[in-house]
This record gives structure tokens, sequence and C-alpha cells, in this order.
């Protein structure tokens, strides 16, 4: 059994699943915030360049899609930030603006991690949770 909860500002979140670890992150969306030094600290080089190529609200969008995706799985492994969610690769289909995908990490690669992008124009928001061997194979 697993049970995650998150919150931000007015906005909150909270997963359980019977099986399996799962993870949830939500983010207000701070068009004013800083991003340079996260932006270096938690994305993968294909992250940075998607990035890159976004403007305005869409910037700023994604780079709070991308944050709450790569939290939800830190928090899905218990381990926080004490992993380097640089390591962590957002599926490329999900950097173009599919809302949910499957990634495996070098460190478990024996686990398939199913994300989902859960975000609104309020919030950035996603959940992370790991598939049973059959729900793996058929993707």
């Amino acid at each position: 059994m697993s049970f995650n909860v998150s919150h931000s500002g007015n906005h909150g979140l909270v997963a359980y699943a019977p099986t399996g670890r799962l993870g949830v992150d939500i983010e207000e969306r701070d068009a004013q915030r800083d991003l340079r030094l996260l932006i270096d600290t938690v994305l993968g080089p294909e992250e940075r360049t998607a990035l890159a190529l976004t403007q305005g609200q869409a910037r700023t969008r994604l780079f709070f899609k991308l944050w709450t995706l790569k939290e939800a799985v830190l928090k899905a492994l218990g381990e926080g930030f004490a992993l380097d969610a640089t390591c962590i690769r957002i599926p490329t289909a999900m950097l173009g603006g599919k809302e949910s995908g499957m990634l495996r990490l070098s460190r478990l690669p024996e686990v398939t991690w199913q994300i989902e992008d859960l975000g609104n124009r309020e919030f950035a928001a996603a959940v992370a949770y790991e598939l049973d061997a059959a729900s793996a194979r058929k993707d």
C-alpha cells in the first residue's frame, strides 16, 4: 500500500494505491520566480533544450510540468532530492505535450514507472506510480 500527499498554496493532492509505490507533487506556477538555478539542478540536457525553445508563459508551464513529474518520481522512490533529478529523463513525447508516459531509471531497470501530468491553468501537478510487470509489458 502507498499513500502520498503534496500541497502548494491553496491546492493539495492526495493519492493512494493498494500496491506498488507512488508519489505526487503539486506546485503553483510562479512566473516571477528565478528558475535559472533550478533549471540547471533539475533538468537534463534534452529537457533544458526543450525549455530553451519555449518562451513566456509556455516556458513557465513546461518548467513546472517537468519539475512536478520529476518530484513525483523522487517521492515514489522515497529518496527525495538525495537522488540527482537530472538522471530522471522525462519521455520525449511528454516534452512535446503528451500528458502521460512511462520511464525506467538506470538504478532500478526492472521497474517501470507510469507518470502523468495532472496540471491545469492554475497549478502544475503530477503523479508517478510503479507498474506491475504485466502492465509494463503492454506498452
